[in-house]
C-alpha cells in the first residue's frame, strides 16, 4: 500500500489544535501541522485575491475569513505538490473514524499519479454514480453536483499542483474552487461512508458576510453570469461522465 501523509491546517496554540492533536494521537496518527492563514487588513487588499473579479460575478466581496482560508488551504497544496506522495488536507475540526488509518493506504493507492480527488466529508450529499469499490469496504462515488466542503480531501501532488495554479488569483471560496473543476482540470470523487464528521463548535472563522443591495441592472447581469457559470460546470459534468464511463451507470 502507497504511503500516505497528513496534513493539517490549524492556528498554533489554538484550542482546536490541542484536541486534533489528541485525536489523531489516539487514532495512532501524525500530522504535519501548518498554520491557519489570518488576514488583519481589507481583504480586497490581499495579494492573490481578486476582489473586482468577485464583485463582477457575484455583488459582494470574501470575508478575511475566507481570503484567510483559501490561503491557508493554498499552502497546503504547495507542501502537497513538492512531495511525492499523496495526502490528507484535514482542517482542525475534522474528526476521523476510528478505522481510517487502516483505509487511508488503499485510498492513496486510487489517486496516486491522478487528478482525482477524494473527499472524506461532504456538506453536502448529492445523487451519484459508482466509481470504484475497496478492498478496504469503501466506495467511491462521482457525484452529480457540488458537494461543497474543504473539511477533510486527499489528494496526489499531480492534483495539488494543478489547485495551484488555477488559483493563482482567486475570486472564489475555497470549497467553491474546488467545485469549479473546469478551472483545474481536476475530478472530485466522495468517499462512502464518510470517514469523517465535522465537530463544528459553532464558533465561525469565517465572519460575518455584507451584501450590499444592488440595481436591479446590476443584479440581471449577475444572474446571467450566474447561469453562464452554471452551463459551462454542467457541460464539463456531462464530459467527465463520458470520460470515466459512467454516463449510463445507474445513479443513486
Amino acid at each position: 500500500m502507497r504511503h500516505c501523509q497528513i496534513i493539517a491546517i490549524s492556528r498554533p496554540g489554538s484550542r482546536r489544535r490541542t484536541l486534533l492533536e489528541a485525536h489523531l494521537s489516539v487514532l495512532g496518527l501524525n500530522a504535519i501541522f501548518l498554520p491557519a492563514v489570518f488576514v488583519e487588513g481589507p481583504a480586497e487588499d490581499e495579494p492573490g485575491y481578486d476582489h473586482l473579479t468577485r464583485s463582477r460575478m457575484l455583488g459582494y466581496g470574501l470575508t478575511r475569513g475566507e481570503v484567510g482560508c483559501f490561503l491557508a488551504h493554498k499552502t497546503a497544496w504547495a507542501k502537497v505538490a513538492e512531495g511525492h506522495c499523496p495526502c490528507l488536507i484535514l482542517e482542525d475540526d475534522a474528526r476521523l473514524r476510528d478505522d481510517t488509518a487502516d483505509k487511508l493506504g488503499e485510498l492513496a493507492e486510487t489517486v496516486a499519479g491522478t487528478k482525482v480527488i477524494l473527499r472524506l466529508f461532504s456538506q453536502r450529499h448529492p445523487r451519484a454514480k459508482l466509481w470504484r469499490r475497496l478492498t478496504c469496504g469503501l466506495e467511491i462515488i462521482r457525484p452529480l453536483s457540488a458537494g461543497h466542503s474543504a473539511v477533510a480531501y486527499l489528494l496526489d501532488p499531480a492534483a495539488a499542483a494543478a489547485l495551484l495554479r488555477s488559483s493563482a488569483r482567486f475570486w472564489q471560496t475555497v470549497d467553491d474552487h474546488m467545485d469549479d473543476e473546469p478551472a483545474h482540470a481536476c475530478v472530485i470523487m466522495h468517499v462512502l461512508p464518510e470517514l469523517v464528521r465535522h465537530e463544528d463548535d459553532g464558533n465561525s472563522l469565517i465572519g460575518e458576510r455584507r451584501k450590499p443591495p444592488l440595481p436591479l441592472l446590476a443584479r440581471g447581469h449577475r444572474e446571467w453570469l450566474r447561469a453562464l457559470r452554471n452551463w459551462r460546470l454542467a457541460w464539463h459534468r456531462e464530459k467527465t461522465l463520458w470520460s470515466l464511463g459512467l454516463r449510463w451507470a445507474r445513479s443513486r
